[in-house]
C-alpha cells in the first residue's frame, strides 16, 4: 500500500467531507476499491451484498454509493430503487463486468453513472469526483 500511495501521490486530494459506499459481493474487489478510494483521497464503508449496503446507507450519511449490478439478491437497479427512497438525491456509480444495451440504457434513464471492470483509478477518481461535486455535504 505505501509504494501505491508514492506512486498515485498526485491523485490524492484528500476529502473529509466526502464519505463513500461500496456494495459489492466480491470481498477482493470490495477491499480493492476501499484502497483506490484511500489513494484518491476518499474514506469508504464496505457492504457485501446489496441489503447488507441498504441497511449501511441507513445507518450512515454518504456522498455517493458504488455498487456491483450483478449480485445475489438484489442486483443493483434494485439497490439504486431501495437507496432512493431513502434519499432520492443520493449519487450512484453502477459497476458492471458486462453491460448489454439494456443495461447501459436502464442506467442512464436512472441518472447512474455506469463503469466497467476492471475500472482504472483514473477513471474511478472522475467518477467519484463528479459525483461528490453533484451532492449534497455529508
Amino acid at each position: 500500500m505505501a509504494s501505491l500511495l508514492r506512486i498515485f501521490q498526485p491523485l490524492m486530494t484528500p476529502n473529509r467531507s466526502a464519505r463513500l459506499l461500496v456494495i459489492d459481493d466480491e470481498a477482493v474487489l470490495r477491499g480493492l476499491l476501499r484502497e483506490m478510494l484511500a489513494v484518491c483521497g476518499y474514506e469508504a464503508d464496505v457492504a457485501e451484498n446489496g441489503a447488507a449496503g441498504v441497511a449501511r446507507f441507513q445507518e450512515g450519511r454518504y456522498s455517493a454509493v458504488i455498487t456491483d449490478f450483478l449480485m445475489p439478491g438484489m442486483n443493483g437497479f434494485e439497490v439504486v430503487t431501495a437507496l432512493r427512497t431513502l434519499d432520492p438525491t443520493i449519487k450512484v456509480i453502477l459497476l458492471t463486468g458486462s453491460a448489454p444495451d439494456l443495461t447501459v440504457t436502464r442506467a442512464r434513464e436512472m441518472g447512474l453513472t455506469l463503469l466497467h471492470k476492471p475500472v482504472a483509478l483514473v477513471e474511478l477518481k472522475a467518477a467519484v469526483d463528479a459525483a461528490c461535486k453533484a451532492s449534497r455535504p455529508v
